[in-house]
């Protein structure tokens, strides 16, 4: 029996939705890792992976870590308003120490 080839069906903008794809091989294991973890095939996972990054919808994959982007946008805040109240106070005390 001889196989027979398909031919992928194609989009108006001429692309099949297929592609091949070379990668370092622990790249591959990782994200095989991450799609069983996730409970997905390996195309699914990357394919919305591509698609959230695409739509720029990704949270990063560590939850931690939008917690410490929080946590440094609200250090940063707390010192620029530390600074600004050492600068009123600085000023004040320049005024009032003004012969």
């Amino acid at each position: 029996m001889a196989a027979t080839r398909v031919k992928p069906q194609t989009t108006e903008s001429g692309h099949s939705g297929r592609l091949l794809l070379r990668m370092d091989p622990a790249l591959h294991a990782a994200l095989a890792q991450r799609a069983e973890r996730e409970g997905q095939s390996l195309n699914a996972y990357i394919t919305g992976v591509l698609g959230d990054e695409i739509q720029g919808e990704r949270e990063p994959a560590d939850p931690g870590s939008r917690i410490a982007g929080r946590l440094v946008r609200a250090a940063v805040i707390a010192d620029l308003v530390l600074v600004a109240v050492a600068a009123a106070i600085a000023i004040t005390l320049l005024v009032v120490a003004w012969p």
